[in-house]
């Protein structure tokens, strides 16, 4: 079969439409949902300059929307101080298989306590991570966990 010098062309726009043209949508949305969520932390009342980014906003294929998980260089420290009391030494430890290891409390990434913020329909939630519990900040059954957070919820989160 011999191609024509219409061919080129017209396969080109083809892969630029079944390549481009989402990826392009797929960059506005991300945008869109950035902007939101970094209105809702400031709205939340975190500091930019406080703001650490564990993970940066993404589409969740899981659940559907945007995520993005952050903690705070005050939660930071307050996490720190609480694993290195004695008391809490359990808590300061972690298993990959049978092997006990000790987390790394100045690595953002091993932080127990973190903020998600999740934007979807044009809508962002918060919750709290503590200890590997997802919180919804004003739950009343949940403000043993929510209430170590340095940042406390406003009420009209989530509502």
């Amino acid at each position: 079969m011999k191609t024509t010098n219409r061919f080129w062309p017209i396969a080109a726009f083809l892969v630029f439409c079944a390549i481009g043209i989402p990826a392009i949508i797929v960059a506005i949305n991300t945008q869109r949902a950035e902007s939101a969520i970094n209105q809702y932390i400031t709205d939340y009342g975190i500091p930019e300059t406080e703001v650490v980014t564990i993970s940066p906003t993404s589409y969740d294929l899981k659940f559907g929307g945007y995520n993005k998980i952050i903690t705070t260089k005050k939660d930071m420290a307050r996490w720190k101080a609480y694993l290195e009391n004695p008391k809490n030494e359990a808590l300061n430890y972690y298993y990959v298989g049978d092997v006990r290891k000790k987390k790394n409390t100045n690595s953002s990434a091993d932080t127990d306590w973190s903020y998600i913020f999740h934007y979807q329909d044009g809508k962002v939630d918060a919750s709290v991570n503590v200890f590997g519990t997802w919180v919804d900040p004003n739950d009343p059954n949940t403000k043993e966990f929510s209430s170590r957070m340095s940042y406390q919820a406003p009420v009209w989160v989530n509502k």
